[in-house]
């Protein structure tokens, strides 16, 4: 088969892989999160028995996590990434169905340049997405670091 007939099957191999891409990260993300919400979970049942039994030590400890369990949901990127993750790949999924159902497995030319057309502004129009998910996430540790000093614009010269 020539370069030119191979396409079809080039791009729909790209689009399988980044679905699964996708999947295996939405996966990723998921278990992160829901093993910080169910340690965090357990962290404050442990703290709230360990006060009960009079382990002031150990329930502070245990409250502590919680907290820092609670910092993390905020601040780590899996929380918002999931639903990032699970938005591309379902816009990926539908161009895939696209090609299958309404192509034939085989567009023509045209069919299948459009469809070229959607994943490649498919991929800015969800990068824009997560700089805007980034720029917007509130909450979590804003940490500044110290200014260096800066070098005037002569001494670069």
């Amino acid at each position: 088969m020539d370069a030119q007939g191979d396409l079809p099957a080039q791009f729909l191999a790209e689009i399988e892989a980044a679905i699964k891409k996708h999947n295996r990260a939405y996966t990723k993300d998921t278990a992160l999160y829901q093993l910080i919400v169910i340690a965090s979970a357990v962290c404050g049942i442990i703290s709230l028995f360990a006060g009960a039994m009079g382990q002031s030590v150990l329930a502070g400890v245990m409250g502590g996590t919680t907290t820092i369990a609670s910092v993390l949901t905020q601040t780590l990127h899996c929380v918002k990434a999931q639903g990032w993750q699970d938005r591309m790949r379902a816009e990926l999924e539908g161009m895939r169905i696209q090609f299958i159902y309404e192509h034939g497995g085989v567009p023509a030319a045209e069919a299948l340049a459009d469809l070229g057309k959607q994943y490649r502004d498919l991929v800015p129009r969800m990068s824009k997405e997560w700089e805007k998910i980034l720029s917007t996430q509130g909450g979590g540790l804003n940490v500044r670091l110290p200014r260096t000093k800066k070098i005037s614009e002569d001494a670069l010269e």
